[in-house]
């Protein structure tokens, strides 16, 4: 039981810190690519679908 509450732990931690990753690289990339007009709207959109992901993620790591 200690070594899939750990596994777990691990398993939480790397995910939220590759979604953290990930919207970091999205910001980056849509402050470098995206007309200053559209920013506002696509970071929103990017906090909005990393806000939807992590969701997932924490109720799938609740089944395991």
């Amino acid at each position: 039981m200690v070594v899939s509450f750990v596994k777990k732990k691990y398993l939480e931690i790397g995910l939220s810190t590759g979604l953290v990753l990930i919207m970091i690289i999205l910001i980056l990339g849509a402050q470098l690519i995206l007309p200053a007009e559209e920013r506002g709207s696509s970071i929103a959109i990017i906090i909005l679908l990393f806000m939807v992901a992590m969701g997932i993620a924490g109720l799938k790591l609740d089944d395991i």
